[in-house]
């Protein structure tokens, strides 16, 4: 009992004396447009910046248009950022919404979307800044899924995180020739874009150095920076400088083609005409058409997949006065980007789930082997912009033998990771004098798995736990970010982890894995085929740039 009272005193003693305990101020960023009031996180220690504006709202005359500078509304006081802000439309389930849960007209999504949440460190002054880049497939998800709370924490708070929104699905990826004029074709792209303006305008203002900028993406994300980095190579847009290091996990470089293609414009027209609009005024139609029309049907097209391509909604080749003036592929294969410090990486199994169970033919068949190429060949030339009976469906039925494989499901699916995922990497390292490469190889390691370490606070649940391996992995993101090469910061990563070989050297790359008590495994490897091999992806980077995709 004495025991009891002394802790009960103790813990009153402070109130008895008239110590008030400190409490955080709420804080306030005044920008040239808006002043925002954010909120002090007392358990991570960061100031939070919820919604804070880089563009203005998209709906009506400004839809596929690039995004327009942010009203004033100096004249509406203190704006609260303290809540998550409306999502950009989404053209299907996924992120915060199951597919149970899923509503196309779901009242969390707005087109007035084009926001950032920003996580700073009270008093900030001159930090490196992160700004992410999110994945989905260019038709779902949003900032609130990606808290970087966590590795800025483990930075000892050394950093600013920006997450950004852009335009998805139809609102972002619907292409015609129409919205030339406007700078409207690629709007998702031209978004992200604008918000690394925003950041180079800005982030001074919460505290953040603009010349020290880390651009990181993931899938989609990891699209937009490979489409990024060959937009910004073309010669007038050289003297801006955008970032200064370049992350990209498992980066989906889909195939391209002219934005006036038949697939495109066929896409557009059905579209239209859906929506009850047609002929040389369709756009501006569409311009005036509800949104609650136009959310419906980005989600019906969503599942009508584009002639050749895998998806629905993908960036397209605009030509000379466009912002994608080539075709990405090429760029990159060439070294026509920017220098920049870069970590590029992705994962074991990333085309698994991509690809149909179907390719793989019934055991019961007499030649298997013959009816796997069929199944094969067709799912290239639909899904691709292959020809069939072609030369180059030949080439790859060689360069990957069904002998090699433990079914013709895997055998697509490595072919499905080579040309979006893997190979796009390589090419896009192999030119760069400050690279580093990765394979995310823990557990199943099928696409996306990796959201585990980046952002545990929503994708936990796909990997393991393992501290060792955040140290490992996130330790050298830190360091990328912080000093501009994953292998500074030594003291954050576990005892005897291996260095990052430069790339460029040797073809060298760190796997980054666990042992079977979720220990960091992490160690260099060198010229395994789940990262395409150089024959592989010097084969689909010839047809892609012969291909003009």
């Amino acid at each position: 009992m004495v025991s009891q009272l002394y802790y009960i005193l103790i813990a009153l003693l402070p109130f008895c004396l008239g110590t008030v305990i400190r409490r955080w101020d709420s804080p306030i960023v005044k920008l040239p447009y808006a002043t925002y009031q954010g909120y002090h996180n007392e358990s991570s220690g960061l100031d939070i910046y919820l919604g804070v504006r880089y563009g203005a709202s998209t709906e009506g005359q400004n839809r596929w248009k690039e995004a327009q500078p942010p009203l004033d509304q100096t004249n509406q006081g203190i704006l609260n950022a303290t809540v998550f802000p409306k999502q950009c439309p989404q053209g299907t389930a996924g992120g915060i919404i199951t597919a149970a849960q899923y509503d196309p007209l779901q009242s969390v999504d707005s087109e007035d979307c084009l926001f950032v949440n920003v996580y700073a460190p009270p008093n900030a002054d001159n930090l490196p800044v992160l700004v992410w880049i999110h994945g989905g497939g260019w038709d779902h998800n949003s900032a609130r899924e990606f808290d970087p709370t966590p590795m800025i924490n483990f930075s000892n708070n050394s950093f600013i995180g920006v997450i950004i929104q852009y335009r998805l699905a139809a609102f972002g990826f619907l292409q015609s020739p129409s919205m030339a004029k406007d700078h409207g074709l690629n709007a998702g792209i031209t978004d992200a874009r604008a918000s690394l303006r925003w950041v180079q305008q800005y982030i001074e203002k919460f505290g953040g150095d603009k010349d020290k900028v880390t651009i990181w993406g993931q899938s989609a994300g990891g699209g937009t920076i490979l489409h990024l980095l060959a937009a910004q190579s073309e010669p007038q847009r050289k003297n801006e400088k955008l970032w200064k290091n370049v992350i990209m996990s498992s980066p989906y470089l889909t195939p391209m083609g002219k934005c006036d293609s038949t697939s495109w414009q066929t896409q557009f027209n059905n579209f239209s005409s859906a929506a009850n609009c047609s002929g040389d005024n369709a756009l501006e139609c569409l311009r005036n058409t509800s949104t609650d029309t136009l959310k419906t049907l980005s989600h019906q097209f969503d599942s009508k997949l584009l002639a050749e391509h895998p998806s629905a909604y993908e960036p397209c080749i605009e030509g000379e006065g466009g912002y994608l003036i080539g075709n990405t592929a090429e760029r990159l294969k060439n070294g026509q980007i920017p220098n920049s410090y870069m970590i590029g990486g992705s994962n074991f199994n990333d085309g698994s789930g991509f690809v149909p169970t179907s390719l793989t033919p019934p055991s019961n068949l007499t030649n298997i082997s013959a009816e796997a190429d069929s199944r094969l060949s067709n799912y290239l030339t639909t899904d691709f912009p292959l020809t069939e009976g072609s030369e180059q469906v030949q080439r790859v039925l060689d360069l990957y033998p069904l002998k090699d494989f433990v079914d013709n499901h895997a055998r697509g699916a490595e072919i499905y990771q080579d040309v979006i995922f893997a190979c796009p990497v390589d090419w896009t390292l192999d030119t760069n004098q400050n690279s580093w490469r990765y394979l995310y190889a823990v557990k199943d390691a099928v696409h996306a798995r990796d959201n585990a370490y980046e952002f545990p606070y929503f994708y936990n649940t796909l990997s393991p736990n393992s501290p060792t391996l955040y140290s490992s992995y996130i330790g050298s993101i830190v360091s990328l970010i912080t000093t501009s090469s994953p292998n500074n910061l030594r003291d954050v990563q576990p005892e005897n982890d291996p260095s990052w070989p430069l790339y460029v050297t040797k073809g060298e790359y760190k796997v980054l894995n666990v042992t079977i008590a979720n220990i960091s495994d992490s160690y260099i490897s060198q010229g395994a085929q789940q990262i395409g091999t150089k024959e592989r992806c010097d084969f689909w980077a010839e047809t892609r740039i012969t291909g003009n995709w």
